[in-house]
């Protein structure tokens, strides 16, 4: 019975001088594919995209209610391009500079006290702090900014990579927790088939070897079964399984034209390297 499994699961095409490894039954799906949501709770107030949109990586598909984190951010903003404290403590310290000079003209003609002088001295320092102090008080409200369009950007759906809407789950005015999927998407351009190789050919074929991928349609015959999509072996599991003696290969294609779709079967040929002499 497991050697009737090993020939459904791995079959040795022979027509070909390379003996190409053919593997049949083998599942598609999408290389990426994700369910995506808000990274907070809140409301949905807005989806910008439909199934079957396409959509670029980094672009905003759907936004929680954010008036009060927008109004913060305003705030912010304006604090971090506030520079008043600044051109003020810059201006306290030039009239301290100043004053000190003068005194410093009047000790030399024994016009001012050195208790005088020191205070000014002293005078000059506190001011020099307090302009290091303001310059720092930018930097903590360009920080300040920063943190708060982060938190803003909590509140908005953005696309992990180049894809297709496939489904909006949620509608705006619906409440949104944390674990809420809200839009589903994939990247059609590229595929993963994953087959069963038998234990036998397992040391012949590895990561980087070229395939060829054919749609098998049961009950069927369409022009689809007629494309070949070229690609190459990205994982050969190294767990044998014991009940059926296969391991799992995975090779990721090209899908041309998109014309395959994930979760129907498909022919993975196996162009085979030498096998590695056993220990």
């Amino acid at each position: 019975m497991t050697h009737l499994m090993l020939m459904l699961g791995s079959m040795i095409v022979a027509d070909s001088p390379a003996e190409v490894i053919g593997l049949r039954r083998c599942e598609v799906e999408f290389e990426r594919a994700a369910m995506l949501g808000a990274a907070t709770l809140g409301v949905l107030k807005e989806c910008d995209v439909r199934p079957g949109d396409p959509v670029k990586k980094g672009q905003v598909l759907a936004r929680l209610q954010d008036a009060d984190a927008q109004a913060e951010l305003d705030l912010r903003r304006a604090e971090a391009a506030d520079e008043t404290n600044v051109r003020l403590a810059a201006a306290r310290l030039e009239q301290a500079v100043a004053k000190l000079k003068r005194v410093d003209a009047l000790a030399r003609s024994q016009a001012s006290s050195r208790e005088e002088r020191e205070l000014q001295r002293l005078d000059v320092e506190t001011r020099t702090l307090e302009h290091e102090q303001a310059k720092q008080g930018r930097v903590i409200a360009a920080l300040r900014c920063r943190q708060v369009e982060a938190m803003a950007r909590l509140r908005e759906v953005v696309a992990p990579f180049d894809g297709e809407v496939v489904a909006v789950l949620k509608a705006p005015g619906e409440p949104i927790n944390v674990n809420d999927q809200v839009i589903r998407l994939v990247d059609a351009g590229r595929l993963r088939v994953t087959g069963r190789l038998d234990i036998a050919d397992a040391w012949r074929v590895k990561a980087g070897q070229a395939v060829r991928v054919r749609a098998e349609v049961a009950g069927a015959s369409l022009p689809i079964e007629d494309e070949v999509f070229p690609g190459k072996v990205v994982f050969v599991d190294r767990e044998i399984d014991r009940a059926s003696q296969t391991c799992k290969v995975v090779a990721e294609v090209e899908n041309r034209g998109g014309l395959l779709r994930a979760g129907m079967e498909a022919r993975l040929d196996i162009s085979p390297a030498e096998a590695p002499p056993r220990p």
